[in-house]
């Protein structure tokens, strides 16, 4: 993962980690989900409650123009049937071949009378024409002038040879073209009927009337019709009859043609570009189809109205829900906030800080345990912790107050001693070092000074050791110049040489030596007392150690001897400053030495630094 984008991971993180973050998308994900099941479910229902509607609607209305189809080509039919409601009309089919031309031609006028007064008595729908054609293919009679088609013509075209098999039936279909006859531009379709006496089979007539698309269009102009929806009329061979948006070149699949079959029914069909509910209906008369196309999108279009709203419900809703998320997670929220301020003050030192109450349900009963804890938090401050500063403060000047007699007791022991000797000129040089180590404790009363005069202090104590012991102790001092500087607490070194002069060299026989060394280890300042004195038994620096591991509030008193009075005084010193920081530590071994080191952080310095500045400033 690359730098740049942990900052970014971790804002966000912690962006989702905010209780005011996690109820506002808590409240957008609530919503989100109950309006996404909404819609779903309410688009679901709609969608199929409009579907079923429309299908159902787009049933009827094929069925109801399959009826009204129906019902019109049975008036026609009717029409169609005149010659057989007289006689005279049927003989004269089977005498038509024996009659001079006289009589045949007062036969054709009979005829065409016939038809003329059948279609002009009631207006048809539509009607163009009307032809009557014998059995050879000869026109007998007509009602307009447009006479295209020869005998043969007549006698091989589809709609004729239909009509014949048909012996006596009512024959429908489309345009005829593409079989040597052809109908005038404005036919729709036709209606052909073989008329004979059933004792003759072989002498008949065939009247055929052809008809205008104005039925269709009638059909067509249905007010439960969209205006995209399209009407097809096929008639029994698949032929196109009539297309209500015939003139946008439409072309009907075969797709589509092979799924209309007997009867009724519907189904949805994949178009070249919107999906398209079909319905049909197959005449039981006729044979004829009529087939009802209407375009998803007009079916759906109010659902997309419903998606519509629900989007923008969707919207309102976010909206809506963003407001009150933030007016109530503010509500839940702030509360909290008011306590995470109170808890830094408290962080700072500021125990009188107070949450003000003013609700009593949960987090109220939180901010009431929050205050009683700070009271009973600025009690035990009060009455624990500051008595224990004291306890400190009290238990430093006891150090003080034991480490300066006990010194000053055995110096004057050791002037008197001299005195009774008469040399008067080591207690000159006594006197000297006394005076100026009298000086050292007395110049201030801050208890941080720099190594360099710690280690004058004992120069000056080493002096008067000298004297006492007849050089028999000898002392040597080790240190980097960089740390003559380095800020230690006043009477840090004397309690330990003072220790180790009297505790192991003063019983050593012969000569001894105290070394002190001073040096940086990494990030640590090691100060170390060396002398190869009697050294100390197992038993005794076990003791010794356990007591410098006891508390510093232990009420155990050290024992008679005073062994380690010096080693503890500057052990609890620093204890009470550093805790776990310091490292203080004794090795000895009976009849080689001892080693007191103490180890501390070497930043410390500045801390000690800035006291030893403070001090330096006072004086």
């Amino acid at each position: 993962m690359k730098a740049g984008a942990r900052p970014i991971i971790g804002k966000l993180g912690g962006g989702f980690s905010r209780i005011r973050t996690v109820l506002l998308l808590s409240y957008f994900v609530i919503i989100l989900l109950s309006i996404v099941m909404v819609g779903s479910v309410s688009f679901y229902l709609s969608s199929s409650a409009i579907k079923g509607r429309v299908e159902s609607a787009n049933l009827q209305l094929v069925r109801q123009i399959g009826t009204h189809l129906n019902n019109d080509f049975r008036s026609k039919r009717n029409l169609l049937l005149a010659p057989y409601y007289e006689t005279e009309y049927i003989d004269g089919i089977n005498a038509y071949p024996e009659m001079d031309a006289r009589n045949q031609y007062l036969f054709r006028q009979k005829l065409e009378n016939l038809y003329l007064k059948s279609f002009n008595a009631t207006p048809i729908s539509g009607f163009i024409r009307f032809q009557i054609y014998y059995r050879t293919g000869e026109l007998l009679a007509a009602s307009g002038d447009y006479k295209p088609w020869t005998p043969v013509q007549v006698r091989n075209a589809d709609w004729f040879l239909r009509t014949v098999a048909e012996d006596g039936g009512v024959y429908f279909h489309g345009p005829s073209q593409g079989d040597g006859t052809t109908d005038t531009e404005a036919t729709a379709y036709a209606s052909s009927i073989l008329i004979r006496d059933f004792s003759s089979p072989e002498r008949f007539i065939v009247v055929r009337v052809e008809y205008g698309d104005e039925l269709f269009q009638t059909m067509g102009r249905s007010d439960d019709l969209s205006a995209a929806s399209r009407t097809l009329v096929l008639d029994t061979s698949d032929r196109l009859v009539y297309d209500s948006q015939s003139g946008q070149g439409l072309a009907v699949e075969d797709a589509l043609l092979g799924r209309v079959r007997s009867g009724e029914g519907k189904f949805w069909m994949k178009g070249d570009g919107d999906e398209q509910f079909v319905s049909y209906r197959v005449s039981e008369a006729t044979g004829w189809k009529v087939v009802l196309l209407t375009p998803r999108s007009e079916i759906l279009g109010p659902i997309s109205q419903i998606k519509t709203a629900v989007v923008v419900t969707a919207l309102v809703a976010f909206a809506m829900t963003f407001v009150i998320s933030v007016l109530f997670g503010r509500r839940i929220t702030q509360p909290i906030l008011t306590l995470f301020k109170s808890v830094n003050r408290i962080k700072r030192g500021d125990f009188s800080e107070r949450v003000e109450i003013r609700r009593s349900d949960e987090i109220g009963m939180i901010a009431a345990n929050f205050n009683a804890m700070q009271d009973e938090l600025q009690h035990l401050i009060e009455n624990t912790y500051v008595n224990q500063i004291k306890l400190r403060e009290v238990e430093l000047a006891m150090l003080y107050s034991q480490i300066n007699p006990h010194f000053l007791y055995n110096t004057l022991d050791i002037i008197r001693a001299m005195a009774d000797y008469h040399r008067a000129s080591e207690i000159g040089e006594i006197a000297q070092a006394l005076a100026d180590m009298f000086r050292y404790n007395t110049r201030n009363r801050d208890e941080v000074v720099t190594l360099q005069e710690e280690l004058d202090q004992i120069e000056a104590y080493m002096k008067i050791q000298r004297i006492r012991f007849d050089d028999k102790i000898g002392y040597e001092a080790e240190v980097d110049e960089a740390l003559y500087s380095y800020p230690v607490l006043k009477m840090t070194l004397q309690p330990i040489v003072e220790n180790a002069v009297f505790h192991g060299l003063e019983r050593k026989r012969g000569k001894g030596t105290i070394r002190i060394a001073a040096r940086r280890e990494g990030d640590r300042f090691v100060l170390s007392i060396i002398d190869d004195g009697v050294g100390i038994s197992e038993r005794h620096l076990g003791e010794l150690q356990a007591k410098l591991r006891r508390s510093l509030h232990s009420d155990a008193s050290p024992d008679e001897s005073g062994r380690g009075i010096g080693v503890r005084n500057v052990y609890a010193r620093y204890a009470i400053r550093y805790g776990e920081a310091l490292d203080f530590e004794i090795e000895s071994r009976k009849g080689v030495g001892t080693c007191v080191t103490l180890s501390l952080p070497f930043e410390a310095e500045a801390t000690l630094g800035q006291n030893l500045q403070h001090s330096e400033s006072e004086s």
